[in-house]
Protein backbone atom coordinates (compact mmCIF):
# COMPACT_ATOMS: atom_id res chain seq x y z
CA UNK A 1 0.00 0.00 0.00
CA UNK A 2 2.67 1.94 0.85
CA UNK A 3 4.28 1.40 -2.41
CA UNK A 4 1.05 2.53 -4.09
CA UNK A 5 0.81 5.78 -3.07
CA UNK A 6 4.57 6.52 -3.46
CA UNK A 7 4.15 5.40 -7.30
CA UNK A 8 1.12 7.61 -7.13
CA UNK A 9 2.20 11.01 -5.64
CA UNK A 10 5.36 10.18 -8.42
CA UNK A 11 2.76 10.51 -11.30
CA UNK A 12 1.12 13.33 -10.18
CA UNK A 13 4.34 15.16 -9.88
CA UNK A 14 5.08 13.97 -12.88
CA UNK A 15 1.95 15.06 -14.40
CA UNK A 16 3.02 18.84 -14.20
CA UNK A 17 6.28 18.08 -15.78
CA UNK A 18 4.47 16.88 -19.20
CA UNK A 19 2.67 19.72 -19.58
CA UNK A 20 6.15 21.93 -20.05
CA UNK A 21 7.35 19.16 -22.98
CA UNK A 22 5.38 18.21 -26.30
CA UNK A 23 6.07 16.05 -29.20
CA UNK A 24 3.89 13.44 -31.51
CA UNK A 25 1.78 10.42 -29.64
CA UNK A 26 2.71 8.50 -32.11
CA UNK A 27 4.96 7.49 -35.33
CA UNK A 28 5.46 4.83 -37.51
CA UNK A 29 8.28 3.70 -39.52
CA UNK A 30 9.76 1.23 -42.40
CA UNK A 31 12.30 -1.20 -40.94
CA UNK A 32 16.37 0.33 -41.64
CA UNK A 33 15.04 4.12 -42.29
CA UNK A 34 15.59 6.74 -40.30
CA UNK A 35 13.62 8.85 -38.03
CA UNK A 36 13.87 11.89 -36.31
CA UNK A 37 11.79 12.78 -32.90
CA UNK A 38 11.39 16.74 -31.78
CA UNK A 39 10.74 17.20 -27.71
CA UNK A 40 9.77 20.46 -27.71
CA UNK A 41 10.53 21.86 -24.01
CA UNK A 42 9.36 24.98 -21.98
CA UNK A 43 12.02 27.34 -21.43
CA UNK A 44 12.85 26.96 -17.46
CA UNK A 45 14.22 23.96 -18.85
CA UNK A 46 16.89 25.31 -21.28
CA UNK A 47 19.80 24.25 -18.81
CA UNK A 48 19.04 21.21 -17.90
CA UNK A 49 20.39 17.80 -19.61
CA UNK A 50 17.70 15.50 -21.64
CA UNK A 51 17.50 12.37 -22.79
CA UNK A 52 15.13 9.71 -24.83
CA UNK A 53 14.39 6.68 -22.66
CA UNK A 54 12.16 3.21 -23.13
CA UNK A 55 9.67 1.85 -21.16
CA UNK A 56 6.17 1.93 -20.19
CA UNK A 57 6.25 4.43 -16.87
CA UNK A 58 8.90 7.40 -16.99
CA UNK A 59 9.98 6.46 -13.41
CA UNK A 60 11.03 2.30 -14.88
CA UNK A 61 12.58 3.33 -18.17
CA UNK A 62 15.83 2.76 -19.24
CA UNK A 63 17.63 5.77 -21.24
CA UNK A 64 18.49 4.99 -24.57
CA UNK A 65 21.98 4.66 -25.39
CA UNK A 66 22.80 2.72 -27.83
CA UNK A 67 24.82 4.15 -31.02
CA UNK A 68 21.82 3.97 -33.41
CA UNK A 69 20.17 6.84 -31.52
CA UNK A 70 21.56 10.50 -31.26
CA UNK A 71 20.17 13.38 -28.96
CA UNK A 72 20.43 17.00 -30.49
CA UNK A 73 19.76 19.97 -28.03
CA UNK A 74 18.78 22.93 -30.15
CA UNK A 75 18.44 25.77 -27.13
CA UNK A 76 17.46 28.15 -30.12
CA UNK A 77 14.19 26.75 -30.83
CA UNK A 78 13.87 25.30 -27.06
CA UNK A 79 13.82 21.60 -28.58
CA UNK A 80 15.86 18.53 -28.62
CA UNK A 81 15.40 16.21 -31.29
CA UNK A 82 15.90 11.83 -31.03
CA UNK A 83 17.30 10.47 -34.43
CA UNK A 84 17.06 7.19 -34.60
CA UNK A 85 19.12 5.33 -37.77
CA UNK A 86 18.25 1.37 -39.55
CA UNK A 87 15.52 1.40 -37.26
CA UNK A 88 14.53 -2.55 -36.28
CA UNK A 89 11.19 -4.34 -35.47
CA UNK A 90 12.45 -4.73 -32.18
CA UNK A 91 12.82 -0.89 -31.36
CA UNK A 92 8.71 -0.58 -31.00
CA UNK A 93 7.68 0.63 -27.99
CA UNK A 94 7.12 3.52 -25.68
CA UNK A 95 9.06 6.38 -25.29
CA UNK A 96 9.73 9.29 -23.35
CA UNK A 97 11.02 12.96 -24.14
CA UNK A 98 12.52 13.46 -20.82
CA UNK A 99 14.38 16.41 -18.91
CA UNK A 100 17.11 15.72 -15.83
CA UNK A 101 15.36 17.79 -12.95
CA UNK A 102 16.51 18.02 -9.46
CA UNK A 103 14.25 15.10 -7.50
CA UNK A 104 12.32 13.83 -10.32
CA UNK A 105 12.31 13.93 -14.05
CA UNK A 106 9.82 15.78 -16.38
CA UNK A 107 9.10 13.86 -19.80
CA UNK A 108 6.07 13.34 -22.05
CA UNK A 109 5.49 9.86 -23.77
CA UNK A 110 5.23 8.58 -27.55
CA UNK A 111 4.65 5.70 -29.24
CA UNK A 112 7.29 4.34 -32.13
CA UNK A 113 6.02 1.52 -34.29
CA UNK A 114 8.74 -0.25 -36.81
CA UNK A 115 6.75 -1.83 -39.98
CA UNK A 116 8.20 -4.08 -42.07
CA UNK A 117 6.35 -2.77 -44.99
CA UNK A 118 6.42 0.84 -46.00
CA UNK A 119 4.56 3.03 -43.18
CA UNK A 120 0.91 4.22 -44.20
CA UNK A 121 1.62 7.97 -43.18
CA UNK A 122 5.45 9.50 -44.45
CA UNK A 123 6.78 11.75 -45.86
CA UNK A 124 9.71 12.41 -48.69
CA UNK A 125 11.81 14.01 -46.11
CA UNK A 126 11.61 15.20 -42.45
CA UNK A 127 13.29 18.48 -43.38
CA UNK A 128 12.48 21.46 -45.66
CA UNK A 129 13.66 24.77 -46.32
CA UNK A 130 12.71 28.30 -47.56
CA UNK A 131 13.21 31.82 -47.81
CA UNK A 132 11.41 34.87 -46.41
CA UNK A 133 8.30 35.98 -48.67
CA UNK A 134 9.07 32.27 -50.88
CA UNK A 135 6.72 29.17 -50.73
CA UNK A 136 7.46 25.56 -49.69
CA UNK A 137 5.50 22.88 -49.96
CA UNK A 138 5.45 19.09 -48.15
CA UNK A 139 3.62 15.99 -49.72
CA UNK A 140 2.06 14.28 -46.90
CA UNK A 141 1.16 10.63 -47.92
CA UNK A 142 -1.40 8.91 -46.65
CA UNK A 143 -2.12 12.52 -44.45
CA UNK A 144 -5.84 14.05 -43.48
CA UNK A 145 -4.47 17.31 -41.90
CA UNK A 146 -1.44 19.58 -41.54
CA UNK A 147 -0.37 20.99 -37.58
CA UNK A 148 1.93 22.78 -36.36
CA UNK A 149 3.34 21.29 -33.15
CA UNK A 150 1.72 23.37 -30.13
CA UNK A 151 -0.49 25.36 -32.61
CA UNK A 152 -3.91 25.22 -34.89
CA UNK A 153 -4.01 22.55 -37.42
CA UNK A 154 -5.57 22.56 -41.13
CA UNK A 155 -7.48 19.90 -42.82
CA UNK A 156 -8.94 19.72 -46.67
CA UNK A 157 -12.14 21.39 -45.08
CA UNK A 158 -9.44 24.30 -44.13
CA UNK A 159 -8.09 25.30 -41.09
CA UNK A 160 -7.17 28.59 -38.77
CA UNK A 161 -3.04 28.28 -39.47
CA UNK A 162 -2.60 31.69 -41.55
CA UNK A 163 -0.87 31.55 -45.31
CA UNK A 164 -1.47 27.54 -45.26
CA UNK A 165 -3.07 25.71 -47.99
CA UNK A 166 -3.90 22.38 -48.76
CA UNK A 167 -4.86 19.88 -51.36
CA UNK A 168 -6.01 16.71 -51.10
CA UNK A 169 -4.86 14.36 -54.10
CA UNK A 170 -5.86 11.26 -53.39
CA UNK A 171 -3.64 9.45 -50.99
CA UNK A 172 -1.64 13.00 -50.99
CA UNK A 173 -2.00 15.73 -49.07
CA UNK A 174 -0.22 18.59 -50.55
CA UNK A 175 0.61 21.06 -48.10
CA UNK A 176 1.88 24.86 -49.52
CA UNK A 177 3.07 28.09 -46.65
CA UNK A 178 3.23 30.79 -48.98
CA UNK A 179 4.75 33.99 -47.96
CA UNK A 180 6.92 32.30 -45.68
CA UNK A 181 8.11 34.47 -42.41
CA UNK A 182 11.07 33.98 -39.92
CA UNK A 183 8.59 32.94 -37.30
CA UNK A 184 7.38 30.35 -39.22
CA UNK A 185 10.37 28.08 -38.82
CA UNK A 186 10.09 25.37 -36.32
CA UNK A 187 8.25 21.52 -35.79
CA UNK A 188 4.68 20.58 -37.76
CA UNK A 189 3.24 16.82 -38.73
CA UNK A 190 1.33 15.44 -40.99
CA UNK A 191 -1.72 13.57 -39.28
CA UNK A 192 -4.24 10.74 -39.84
CA UNK A 193 -6.52 9.36 -37.28
CA UNK A 194 -3.81 6.64 -36.28
CA UNK A 195 -0.47 8.76 -36.37
CA UNK A 196 1.60 11.57 -36.87
CA UNK A 197 5.04 12.69 -39.08
CA UNK A 198 7.30 15.42 -37.90
CA UNK A 199 8.63 17.86 -40.13
CA UNK A 200 10.84 20.54 -39.84
CA UNK A 201 10.59 23.88 -41.38
CA UNK A 202 13.56 26.48 -41.28
CA UNK A 203 12.41 30.33 -42.92
CA UNK A 204 16.17 31.35 -44.15
CA UNK A 205 16.61 35.01 -44.65
CA UNK A 206 15.84 36.24 -48.23
CA UNK A 207 18.69 38.41 -49.89
CA UNK A 208 17.62 42.02 -49.89
CA UNK A 209 19.42 44.04 -52.40
CA UNK A 210 18.44 48.49 -51.64
CA UNK A 211 18.18 50.35 -55.01
CA UNK A 212 18.96 54.20 -54.47
CA UNK A 213 16.13 55.89 -55.61
CA UNK A 214 13.94 58.93 -54.93
CA UNK A 215 12.35 56.55 -52.43
CA UNK A 216 14.49 56.10 -49.70
CA UNK A 217 12.89 53.28 -48.57
CA UNK A 218 12.51 51.55 -51.57
CA UNK A 219 13.98 47.98 -51.77
CA UNK A 220 14.07 44.37 -54.05
CA UNK A 221 13.77 41.50 -52.31
CA UNK A 222 15.05 38.24 -54.07
CA UNK A 223 13.87 35.19 -52.82
CA UNK A 224 16.25 32.36 -53.94
CA UNK A 225 15.13 29.36 -55.96
CA UNK A 226 14.43 25.96 -54.31
CA UNK A 227 17.20 23.33 -54.84
CA UNK A 228 15.34 21.47 -57.16
CA UNK A 229 14.78 24.87 -59.05
CA UNK A 230 18.55 25.43 -58.90
CA UNK A 231 19.11 21.84 -60.70
CA UNK A 232 17.11 22.24 -63.03
CA UNK A 233 18.51 25.51 -63.93
CA UNK A 234 22.06 24.41 -63.51
CA UNK A 235 20.96 21.38 -66.17
CA UNK A 236 19.71 24.23 -68.73
CA UNK A 237 22.50 26.66 -68.22
CA UNK A 238 24.94 23.72 -68.48
CA UNK A 239 23.31 22.43 -71.60
CA UNK A 240 23.35 26.04 -73.15
CA UNK A 241 26.74 26.41 -72.40
CA UNK A 242 27.49 23.25 -74.17
CA UNK A 243 26.38 24.07 -77.21
CA UNK A 244 27.40 27.77 -77.47
CA UNK A 245 31.04 25.97 -77.22
CA UNK A 246 30.38 23.50 -80.15
CA UNK A 247 28.64 26.18 -82.11
CA UNK A 248 31.96 28.38 -81.75
CA UNK A 249 34.08 25.53 -82.23
CA UNK A 250 32.25 24.46 -85.54
CA UNK A 251 32.60 28.23 -86.55
CA UNK A 252 36.30 28.29 -86.20
CA UNK A 253 36.72 24.98 -88.29
CA UNK A 254 34.90 26.77 -91.11
CA UNK A 255 36.20 30.00 -90.96
CA UNK A 256 39.77 28.30 -91.21
CA UNK A 257 38.72 25.98 -93.64
CA UNK A 258 37.10 28.76 -95.55
CA UNK A 259 40.43 30.79 -95.04
CA UNK A 260 42.43 27.87 -96.56
CA UNK A 261 40.58 27.58 -99.68
CA UNK A 262 40.62 31.14 -100.21
CA UNK A 263 44.57 30.73 -100.05
CA UNK A 264 44.48 27.80 -102.47
CA UNK A 265 42.53 29.99 -104.95
CA UNK A 266 44.54 32.95 -104.08
CA UNK A 267 47.47 31.03 -104.75
CA UNK A 268 46.21 29.48 -107.70
CA UNK A 269 44.88 32.06 -109.27
CA UNK A 270 48.62 33.91 -108.36
CA UNK A 271 49.84 30.85 -110.53
CA UNK A 272 47.58 31.26 -112.96
CA UNK A 273 48.39 34.66 -113.58
CA UNK A 274 51.88 33.98 -113.46
CA UNK A 275 51.61 31.05 -115.91
CA UNK A 276 52.89 31.65 -119.23
CA UNK A 277 50.53 31.69 -122.17
CA UNK A 278 50.40 28.90 -124.52
CA UNK A 279 52.29 29.13 -127.77
CA UNK A 280 51.20 27.57 -131.12
CA UNK A 281 52.47 23.90 -131.51
CA UNK A 282 53.97 24.12 -127.82
CA UNK A 283 51.34 23.15 -125.58
CA UNK A 284 51.18 25.12 -121.71
CA UNK A 285 54.91 26.56 -122.95
CA UNK A 286 55.73 29.69 -120.75
CA UNK A 287 56.15 32.84 -122.30
CA UNK A 288 59.01 34.95 -121.24
CA UNK A 289 57.30 37.95 -121.10
CA UNK A 290 54.70 36.60 -117.64
CA UNK A 291 58.11 35.24 -116.68
CA UNK A 292 60.17 38.62 -116.83
CA UNK A 293 56.84 40.81 -115.54
CA UNK A 294 56.64 38.44 -112.42
CA UNK A 295 60.47 39.21 -111.65
CA UNK A 296 61.08 42.73 -112.17
CA UNK A 297 57.50 43.77 -111.75
CA UNK A 298 58.06 45.15 -115.13
CA UNK A 299 56.99 45.12 -118.55
CA UNK A 300 59.79 43.75 -120.62
CA UNK A 301 61.06 45.37 -123.65
CA UNK A 302 59.22 43.13 -126.27
CA UNK A 303 59.98 42.90 -129.62
CA UNK A 304 57.74 42.99 -132.83
CA UNK A 305 58.35 39.50 -134.99
CA UNK A 306 57.03 36.94 -135.83
CA UNK A 307 55.79 35.28 -132.63
CA UNK A 308 53.29 38.41 -131.96
CA UNK A 309 54.36 40.32 -128.66
CA UNK A 310 56.98 38.05 -127.43
CA UNK A 311 59.26 38.98 -124.91
CA UNK A 312 62.83 38.78 -126.45
CA UNK A 313 64.49 36.54 -123.34
CA UNK A 314 68.08 38.43 -123.90
CA UNK A 315 66.07 41.14 -121.66
CA UNK A 316 65.74 38.30 -118.58
CA UNK A 317 68.54 36.94 -118.97
CA UNK A 318 70.41 40.80 -118.41
CA UNK A 319 68.14 41.33 -116.13
CA UNK A 320 69.27 37.66 -113.94
CA UNK A 321 72.76 37.61 -114.56
CA UNK A 322 74.25 41.25 -115.43
CA UNK A 323 75.18 39.94 -118.95
CA UNK A 324 74.08 39.68 -122.30
CA UNK A 325 73.61 36.11 -122.99
CA UNK A 326 74.98 34.33 -125.90
CA UNK A 327 72.16 34.53 -128.73
CA UNK A 328 72.28 32.46 -131.96
CA UNK A 329 71.81 33.95 -135.04
CA UNK A 330 69.12 31.70 -136.34
CA UNK A 331 66.92 34.27 -137.75
CA UNK A 332 64.94 35.13 -134.77
CA UNK A 333 67.44 38.35 -134.17
CA UNK A 334 66.03 38.63 -130.81
CA UNK A 335 65.74 35.83 -129.14
CA UNK A 336 67.91 34.33 -126.90
CA UNK A 337 69.26 30.96 -126.84
CA UNK A 338 67.36 29.46 -124.21
CA UNK A 339 69.48 26.84 -123.26
CA UNK A 340 72.04 29.83 -121.66
CA UNK A 341 69.19 30.63 -119.72
CA UNK A 342 68.67 27.52 -118.70
CA UNK A 343 71.76 26.78 -117.51
CA UNK A 344 72.01 29.67 -115.57
CA UNK A 345 69.27 28.88 -113.88
CA UNK A 346 69.91 25.19 -113.24
CA UNK A 347 73.58 24.66 -113.42
CA UNK A 348 73.19 22.51 -116.45
CA UNK A 349 74.29 22.23 -119.97
CA UNK A 350 72.06 21.79 -122.43
CA UNK A 351 72.71 21.53 -126.45
CA UNK A 352 69.04 21.00 -127.56
CA UNK A 353 66.11 23.03 -127.78
CA UNK A 354 63.94 23.40 -124.35
CA UNK A 355 60.70 21.90 -124.60
CA UNK A 356 57.44 23.36 -122.96
CA UNK A 357 58.65 21.40 -120.36
CA UNK A 358 62.10 22.88 -119.49
CA UNK A 359 60.40 26.46 -119.25
CA UNK A 360 58.19 25.50 -116.86
CA UNK A 361 60.93 24.24 -114.80
CA UNK A 362 63.22 27.65 -115.44
CA UNK A 363 60.02 29.45 -114.10
CA UNK A 364 59.47 26.98 -111.34
CA UNK A 365 62.44 27.65 -110.18
CA UNK A 366 62.31 31.45 -110.50
CA UNK A 367 59.18 31.42 -108.43
CA UNK A 368 60.91 29.88 -105.65
CA UNK A 369 64.10 31.97 -105.34
CA UNK A 370 61.71 34.87 -105.36
CA UNK A 371 59.75 33.44 -102.24
CA UNK A 372 63.30 32.64 -100.44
Amino acid sequence: MMKESLLLMFLLTHAAGTQDIHTVKKISVQKQQTITIPCLYDQKYINYPKYMSSGGVLVFSHSVSHNRMSIVDNKTENVFTATLREAEVSDSGTYWCAVNLPGYDAGTHLYLKVTEAEAGLRVSSQSVSGYEGGNVTICCHGASRWCKIRGSCVGRDGGPLERTAVQDDGDILRVTLWQLQKEDSGWYYCSNEDSQMPVHITVMEALVITQFTSNPSYSITIVPLSADRQLLWLLVLGAMLAITVCGAVMLIKARSKRKQRDESSNLHDDMNKQQLSKETGKNSEVTCENLYDFMTGNKPNTQVNEKNNEVACEDLYETMTGNKPNTQGNGKNYEVACEDLYETMNGIKRNTQLTATDNKNIYASMVRKVKL
